[in-house]
C-alpha cells in the first residue's frame, strides 16, 4: 500500500479539492441560503438536478486525466525537464509572487486560445459540447469536461513546469488560485466586492458574471483570469459592462464603491515589500572582505556566473602560505550563486589547517559574510565584514 500511495496521491489530492472547494460555495449558495444571495444570482432561472449531477460525474473522471497528466510529469524520466526546486533560498524570495503572477498570465494566454479553438465548429461536438450542456453553471461544472477537453487542460501543467522555475509554494498557491478563480466562474452567483468596478482591477479581471454569460452565449469571453486577450482580440460579449453594472445595482443600489483605505494600504505595503526584497535580492559577494579575528583579506570576483576568492594578505605565512605567492592562492573556489543571500557548492581553502573543505557562503547582511563548511569546528563560523 505505502508503494502505490504516492501514485494514488496525486489523483486523492484532486479529488479531495475539487469537493471542498467546489463543494463549500454549492453548499453556501445553493443549499443552504440561496434566498440570501438572490440579488447576487447571475441568471433568474435556477439549475437542476440533473445538471448537478451530471457536472459531478464528469468532473470526476476528468480528476483521472488532471492527475495521470501530473503523475507524468513527477515519476517519470520527464520530471528531470521540470524547473521545480525546494530549496526556498535558490532564488530570491520575490520570485515565488512573481512565479505565481508569471503561471497565471501563461495559463490565461494558453486557455484564451485552446478554449477558442474548442470552440470552433468542427471540434466543438467532440471536445467542448459537454462543458456547454452547464448553460447555467453551478460550482460543480469546474472539472466537468470530456475526457479529450480534460487533457487540453492539463497541457497547461508541462507548459508552466517544463519554462518557470517552480517551489512547491508557489506551485501550491498558483494551483489554488487557479482552482478558485475557476470555481468562482462557475458559481452562478456574482461576489465581486462593490469597490472593484471602480479599479483598474476591474478593468483586466474576468468577474463571475463575465464567464456567466459565455455559458449562457456559447460564445464570446474565452478569457479564464483575464479580460486582456477577448478585448484585444474583439472577442468580449458587448455587453458584459453592462450585465455587471445591473447585477451590483440590485446587490448595492446606485452609489458608487470605492477601494477601502485599509485595502489600498494592504496592497500598497505588500508592493512596499515586494520593493524591498528585490533590493535585497541585489547584494552580491563580489568585492574585498577581511576577518577580524585572523587579518585575513580576500578579494572574491565572479568568472562567468561562478565566484572565486584570492588572497590578499594573511598574518600567517608561518602557516604554509608564502606572501610572494598570495596572489596565486585560491581561497574561494567554484561557488554558485543560488539565492540573495546565499551561495553554495563550492570549496573554501583554511589557511591553518592546511585543507581544503566543501562550503556555502551567506549573506548575513550587505556588509556581513559567514562561511561554513561540514567541520564547523575547524572553520570557526568565521564571519567577513565587506571594506
Amino acid at each position: 500500500m505505502k508503494e502505490s500511495l504516492p501514485y494514488i496521491a496525486p489523483w486523492l489530492i484532486h479529488v479531495f479539492r475539487y469537493f471542498i472547494m467546489a463543494g463549500i460555495p454549492f453548499m453556501v449558495f445553493y443549499i443552504l441560503c440561496p434566498r440570501l444571495f438572490y440579488k447576487n444570482k447571475i441568471q433568474p432561472r435556477g439549475a437542476k438536478q440533473e445538471d448537478f449531477k451530471r457536472e459531478i460525474w464528469h468532473s470526476f473522471q476528468s480528476t483521472f486525466v488532471l492527475a495521470g497528466v501530473g503523475l507524468l510529469l513527477i515519476k517519470t524520466p520527464l520530471f528531470e525537464y521540470t524547473k521545480l526546486y525546494k530549496d526556498l533560498h535558490a532564488y530570491p524570495l520575490w520570485w515565488i509572487p512573481l512565479s505565481i503572477f508569471c503561471a497565471l498570465v501563461m495559463h490565461d494566454t494558453y486557455f484564451y486560445w485552446m478554449h477558442r479553438a474548442v470552440h470552433h465548429p468542427k471540434v466543438f461536438k467532440l471536445i467542448h459540447l459537454l462543458h456547454h450542456k452547464s448553460t447555467n453553471p453551478s460550482p460543480w461544472a469546474a472539472y466537468s469536461f470530456q475526457a479529450s477537453e480534460a487533457f487540453l487542460e492539463a497541457m497547461i501543467a508541462p507548459i508552466l513546469l517544463f519554462t518557470l522555475p517552480f517551489h512547491p509554494i508557489a506551485l501550491i498557491t498558483y494551483t489554488f488560485i487557479a482552482f478558485s478563480i475557476n470555481v468562482y466562474g462557475h458559481l452562478g452567483y456574482e461576489i465581486a466586492p462593490r469597490w472593484l468596478r471602480h479599479t483598474f482591477l476591474f478593468e483586466l479581471l474576468v468577474t463571475s458574471t463575465f464567464h456567466n454569460m459565455h455559458h449562457a452565449k456559447f460564445r464570446g469571453n474565452y478569457g479564464l483570469y483575464f479580460r486582456f486577450w477577448d478585448r484585444l482580440m474583439g472577442t468580449e460579449i458587448p455587453n458584459y459592462v453592462q450585465a455587471y453594472d445591473k447585477i451590483q445595482t440590485r446587490r448595492f443600489g446606485e452609489s458608487p464603491g470605492t477601494l477601502p483605505w485599509k485595502t489600498a494600504s494592504v496592497l500598497f505595503l505588500i508592493l512596499l515589500g515586494l520593493g524591498v526584497l528585490s533590493l535585497r535580492a541585489q547584494t552580491q559577494i563580489v568585492g574585498e572582505w577581511q576577518n577580524g579575528d585572523r587579518g585575513e583579506l580576500i578579494r572574491i570576483y565572479e568568472d562567468e556566473g561562478r565566484y572565486f576568492g584570492h588572497i590578499l594578505a594573511s598574518p600567517m605565512p608561518q602557516e604554509g602560505v608564502k606572501l610572494q605567492e598570495q596572489d596565486k592562492i585560491v581561497l574561494l573556489g567554484n561557488f554558485k550563486k543560488r539565492s540573495s543571500h546565499k551561495y553554495c557548492c563550492g570549496t573554501i581553502y583554511l589557511i591553518k589547517q592546511r585543507k581544503t573543505f566543501a562550503a556555502t557562503l551567506i549573506l548575513l547582511d550587505e556588509n556581513t559574510l559567514y562561511f561554513k563548511t561540514k567541520y564547523e569546528q575547524l572553520s570557526g563560523g568565521r564571519a567577513w565584514k565587506k571594506i
